[in-house]
């Protein structure tokens, strides 16, 4: 699912508990885990689901309607996922563009995200350094934290501040 996933998610917990209004974390993951348990086991092994109908790429579609629907409805978002492929990017930001959006890249070293990958114990061991170097690649990113050294406290609260600059702005 991408570099530094572990770190976001706590990053995301850590902007939900700290900013005034509440937001929803609405990860990939909240799609994915509700696989079938034997197809989201072989997922976070890095094996291929043979049954029929699965489509990762519906599924993907799926999580951006569902995005979509819940910022239409009002909802605040914490958007927690890592996209590598260019046209679900385009199509992610197709879903994002009638809304106000603040797109945070979070980075690290390669082998702090091996590291993180492997103590998280949900996801394929390697995909974190296959991923690493395609990752931000098409992304266009408003902030840019680096979880290498800062804690995800240390993070959110630079998300915080940015989010207060440009409210006086």
């Amino acid at each position: 699912m991408g570099q530094a996933v572990q770190e976001k998610r706590v990053i995301a917990k850590q902007l939900q508990e700290k900013l005034s209004n509440q937001y929803l974390n609405f990860s990939i993951d909240s799609v994915l885990y509700a696989l079938p348990p034997s197809d989201l086991q072989k997922m976070m092994q890095g094996l291929p689901i043979k049954r029929d109908g699965y489509d990762y790429a519906q599924l993907t579609q799926g999580y951006h309607n569902s995005i979509k629907g819940l910022l239409k409805a009002g909802c605040r978002l914490i958007i927690d996922s890592a996209w590598i492929d260019k046209q679900e990017i385009d199509n992610l930001n197709k879903v994002l563009e009638p809304f106000s959006v603040l797109i945070v890249g979070v980075k690290c070293r390669l082998s702090v995200c091996e590291e993180r990958e492997k103590n998280r114990g949900d996801r394929a061991i390697g995909l974190a350094k296959s991923e690493f170097p395609i990752v931000h690649q098409y992304m266009n990113y408003d902030l840019i934290v680096d979880t290498t050294e800062n804690s995800p406290n240390r993070a959110a609260k630079e998300v915080i501040n940015y989010l207060n600059k440009m409210a006086e702005a």
